[in-house]
């Protein structure tokens, strides 16, 4: 190796133990020699001793010295080679922090990346779930449509059969509708039939009313005879009676009280309507003359017109009777001057 050459302190001269070797080595030569011509054997290996301790001393330096020399090749070999190391490790580290800051990227992508198949995963799991439900109410959809067709069957069945309760229903209302009419008849009977049963209970019920106030005015009579307006209260009553016995027997009330009180002009009215009704017509006339001269009398002219009409309609009934404008002069002349 040419490394192994360049030993420390040999760039022009040898090292002084070479040289002391050389000297031993050619010392003890010669002494040898000597001590061969010379027969001094002892003498001889003195030489070769100390010619053997140089070279063994020699041999030790050359030894050390060429350890020393391989560390320093080492050192500058590591040197150089850490130098190498360093120059294509900082490549490496740039690469390395690139690939690492890329590994970051990747790993921050790879989360999200995870994130997103999480969320996709969960939103699978929905759509599993929703098509799982969609495939359930489908399949109920089915169930229902079958089912419903079945109803619909059925439906129409219950159509076709209403159809015809509905026909029998119809004659049934034709038939009832004709019932409806004679019964529409038998309740106009039952109506008329009711109304006069009706009228007759009111009539009853107004005969008791009636009959009562006749015996209660009776009894008011017998306590006072001789007052005028109890005997025409009871000829008035009398009078609703519409009998023809109950009819004199009202009369003879309203001459009671025009016995009583003989200007009794309301006396006289009604008896002259009864005395035209029974057909006495010209005593008629005689009472309701004399009872429109009491209304003139006593200022009551609506009373008086009618008293004096009616008088004048029955008089023109009976034959031979003069005009009305006549008996009005007349009546006049012997209300206001007789």
């Amino acid at each position: 190796m040419s490394a192994s050459q360049n030993t420390p302190g040999s760039n022009s001269s040898s090292h002084w133990l070479d040289l002391a070797e050389s000297l031993a080595v050619i010392a003890a030569i010669s002494g040898s020699v000597a001590a061969i011509v010379v027969e001094q054997i002892a003498v001889a290996s003195i030489p070769l001793a100390l010619s053997a301790t140089l070279g063994l001393a020699n041999r030790r330096r050359q030894i050390g010295a060429f350890q020393d020399q391989q560390r320093m090749e080492m050192a500058h070999l590591l040197q150089q080679n850490q130098a190498d190391f360093q120059a294509q490790l900082d490549p490496i580290k740039q690469a390395s922090e690139g690939v690492q800051s890329q590994i970051e990227h990747l790993t921050k992508q790879d989360t999200q990346t995870v994130q997103t198949i999480a969320t996709l995963n969960t939103q699978t799991e929905k759509l599993e779930s929703t098509i799982a439900s969609l495939q359930n109410n489908h399949k109920q959809g089915e169930a229902t449509v079958i089912s419903l067709g079945e109803q619909s069957q059925a439906t129409q069945a219950q159509m076709e059969e209403l159809a015809t309760q509905v026909q029998t229903i119809q004659a049934a209302i034709a038939e009832l509708q004709s019932s409806a009419t004679d019964l529409g008849s038998q309740v106009e009977d039952q109506k008329s039939s009711a109304q006069y049963l009706a009228a007759q209970t009111e009539g009853v019920e107004e005969l008791v009313d009636i009959l009562r106030e006749i015996d209660a005015l009776t009894q008011t009579i017998s306590a006072h005879p001789n007052v005028a307006k109890h005997f025409f209260d009871r000829g008035m009553t009398r009078k609703r009676l519409q009998r023809l016995e109950d009819q004199r027997v009202a009369m003879e009330d309203f001459s009671q009280a025009i016995r009583l009180e003989p200007t009794f002009a309301h006396a006289y009215y009604e008896r002259g309507l009864l005395k035209s009704e029974f057909g006495h017509k010209q005593h008629a006339v005689d009472d309701l003359r004399t009872a429109a001269k009491f209304y003139f009398d006593q200022g009551d002219l609506t009373q008086y017109e009618k008293a004096r009409e009616l008088s004048q309609e029955i008089h023109d009934l009976i034959a031979g009777s003069p005009s009305p404008e006549e008996e009005t002069e007349q009546f006049l002349i012997e209300n206001l001057f007789g």
